[in-house]
């Protein structure tokens, strides 16, 4: 990584000298000589492909990547926070290398500041990878390869000394700083009156059963859901697991993008993962096969004092509520409302399949 840098405020900064200094990380003499940017795609102006050219010598190295910022200079509140994006990077740097991590794209140059950041990372597409997107929900055998990629990343992190006070995860650290902003300073805002009704007259809302539309009935609900939480391991997160985020190698390996890393319970990972990746009908059917899977991956990769399947059970369908309400407060800039809507009526169906306001005291 080139320290020193600036971070592109507006896409035409991604020119030929900023991805020269971006690219010698990886190569010290390479020589961008050109860029020409592609389209923006994904649903938040975030990202770019862009095709390079090299000086003489350099075009045996990837003529494609993608760049990824929060641009503040295109005064756009479409290409995301400062907060988000800074958030994702650091997790992508900083945290995930501290864990049995599933598969990324390998990334070459990160810059990260208050206002604005950026990555440079490899173009996946010519590799042949698949990704997903929320209305082609996995089917059972990319469930079970995500439920082991998953295992395998939290028996790295299970109840690990790391989240200790000292720990390179514990109190002020960046990862639990993470944790502090997430569960502390964002998760209260759903709550708010105001809030909270301005996304129950959204069509995603108006879907939902009038009982998750009942604030005080809610509030109680996921008060209750964090009390029991402390309850089960703490482990590191891929912390937004849907389907926009997940991808396959053309070996079917899985892979993880948009990272919002920091260490958590294990039911907050798992619950999100199967009611926003599968269909309903589907997840009926193999929920109990996949958290048993999860159990026993988590064993054969070495956690420690992993539950019974009947305390994960309980604590998963408790935990179905989660995606509930996180999905029916997702700001329209993160995502359209078809998605949301999506995602939350999974999650609802699911939690009333499991009667979560019962096992919640509610």
């Amino acid at each position: 990584m080139s320290e020193g840098m600036n971070v592109p405020l507006r896409y035409q900064d991604v020119n030929a000298r900023w991805m020269t200094e971006a690219l010698r990380g990886t190569w010290p003499d390479v020589e961008v000589t050109q860029v020409r940017h592609g389209p923006i795609f994904g649903y938040k102006r975030n990202k770019f492909r862009i095709e390079v050219d090299y000086a003489a010598g350099g075009n045996d190295r990837p003529r494609t990547f993608i760049v990824k910022g929060n641009f503040p200079g295109e005064n756009d509140p479409s290409t995301g926070s400062a907060w988000a994006m800074a958030n994702e990077l650091r997790s992508i740097r900083d945290i995930a290398p501290l864990v049995a991590a599933p598969e990324g794209p390998h990334w070459h140059h990160i810059s990260v500041e208050e206002e604005a950041s950026a990555i440079v990372m490899e173009d996946l597409a010519p590799s042949g990878a698949t990704f997903f997107h929320a209305f082609h929900t996995l089917d059972l055998g990319q469930a079970m390869a995500f439920m082991d990629a998953f295992a395998k990343m939290h028996a790295s992190s299970w109840n690990s000394p790391m989240f200790a006070e000292g720990g390179v995860m514990g109190p002020g650290t960046l990862a639990w700083e993470n944790r502090r902003l997430v569960n502390d300073v964002y998760f209260p805002t759903f709550f708010q009156q105001e809030n909270w009704q301005s996304y129950v007259d959204l069509p995603r809302g108006r879907a939902l059963p009038n009982a998750f539309q009942d604030l005080d009935k809610a509030r109680q609900a996921w008060t209750n859901l964090w009390a029991l939480l402390p309850q089960t391991a703490m482990v590191v997160v891929h912390g937004d697991e849907h389907l926009g985020n997940l991808y396959v190698t053309a070996s079917g390996k899985p892979g993880l993008i948009d990272w919002v890393a920091r260490p958590e319970h294990w039911p907050i990972g798992i619950s999100y993962f199967m009611l926003c990746t599968i269909d309903v009908a589907d997840r009926r059917k193999w929920e109990r096969a996949l958290l048993s899977h999860y159990l026993t991956r988590l064993a054969a990769h070495g956690a420690q004092d992993v539950p019974s399947f009947e305390e994960a059970w309980f604590i998963y369908r408790c935990a179905t509520f989660y995606p509930v309400v996180t999905w029916l407060n997702n700001s329209g800039i993160w995502q359209p409302e078809a998605i949301n809507t999506a995602n939350a009526v999974r999650a609802a169906t699911a939690a009333l399949d499991h009667d979560a306001f019962a096992l919640l005291g509610v």
